[in-house]
């Protein structure tokens, strides 16, 4: 939180020149923004930057991700700021749903990436994200600030990429205090300042300073967003089996009628009629017999078959039971054997 005015003084920003080392002299620059501008430190953030961390921000809405700010100290006549030109995506970072690690790898890359792409910048502070948990820095976000990044003038930022709040804090001589404000390209935003203040640096969390109800609500608010895509995942599975069923369903309709449509029973064909003169009583009556053509369809040709064959087997079988009849067919051939 930002110190409060005495009556009869100029405000007086937590970081000043006596604060910072030899090797962090500040470069002489203009401040990017109004003037008198009171703050306890004032921060600048390049449009470019500003972009380039929401979209990182945005680009996982379920696990944490985080990445360091590169800019310069700067120096004014109203004091000291901190201008970000650049941010560094921290890759192969420890992401999880309420924390983040840098790992070895991550400073590696960070430092690879600093020296390549940003020679003359250095890291002044570092960003993560808390999707859906708000902007309050947890007893883990202020360890990573005290140890890696407790120089005066350096940054902790966290934001929440789904309601757009952003939070700043900075070392001071009292502990770890959040920013009211910062400017992007020149124009003031507003931080986030959390009721609960953060713990200062090098003072031991207190029994109560774990919060167990904000604990309890990130919890319930990570099992409302379980259900919540576990009932998405099912509505999906439910509509995509839909929609393969109904796909068969179509498949199958339409084979049926394709198959209708091109293999039709045609009935047999008259090619000729023959007259064939029929004896009766004592007249002689013409009839005409026709000589037709089929073309059975293959179905119907198969079935035929089988039935064909069912019935020379059927003929096989009674033959077999019944060899007195066999042996009477076979009788007169007997008889004509020499």
């Amino acid at each position: 939180m930002t110190p409060e005015k005495k009556a009869g003084s100029e405000p007086a920003p937590a970081v000043r020149m006596r604060e910072l080392s030899h090797a962090e002299k500040p470069a002489r620059r203009t401040f990017p923004g109004p003037r008198q501008a009171g703050a306890r430190l004032r921060v600048a953030v390049a449009r470019s930057a500003y972009a380039d961390l929401i979209a990182h921000a945005k680009s996982s809405l379920k696990a944490e991700v985080c990445g360091v700010l590169a800019g310069q100290v700067c120096e004014d006549d109203e004091g000291v700021f901190v201008e970000v030109e650049a941010v560094i995506p921290g890759v192969a970072a420890g992401e999880g749903s309420m924390h983040v690690t840098f790992t070895q790898e991550t400073w590696n890359a960070i430092h690879a990436s600093l020296e390549r792409h940003h020679p003359r910048l250095k890291m002044v502070g570092w960003y993560h994200t808390h999707p859906g948990f708000g902007v309050e820095f947890s007893e883990m976000d202020l360890f990573i600030q005290r140890n890696f990044f407790g120089g005066p003038a350096q940054l902790a930022l966290v934001t929440d990429p789904l309601n757009g709040d952003m939070a700043i804090c900075v070392n001071t001589s009292e502990g770890i205090q959040y920013l009211d404000r910062f400017w992007v390209d020149g124009r003031e935003q507003r931080g986030r300042v959390p009721a609960r203040p953060a713990a200062s640096a090098g003072e031991a969390p207190s029994a109560g300073a774990s919060d167990p109800l904000r604990v309890l609500e990130a919890r319930v608010s990570q099992l409302v967003q379980s259900l919540d895509e576990l009932r998405t995942f099912h509505y999906r599975f439910l509509l995509t089996c839909g929609f393969l069923l109904a796909l068969a369903l179509i498949a199958i309709t339409g084979y049926s009628i394709y198959s209708q449509w091109g293999a039709r029973l045609e009935p047999p064909k008259v090619n000729q009629i023959v007259p064939v003169p029929v004896q009766i009583g004592d007249k002689t009556v013409i009839l005409g017999v026709g000589i037709t053509s089929w073309e059975v369809p293959p179905e119907l040709n198969a079935i035929l078959l089988e039935e064909a064959m069912a019935r020379r087997d059927e003929a096989a079988r009674a033959a077999t039971n019944n060899p007195a009849s066999s042996a009477a067919t076979n009788a007169p051939d007997q008889k004509k054997t020499p």
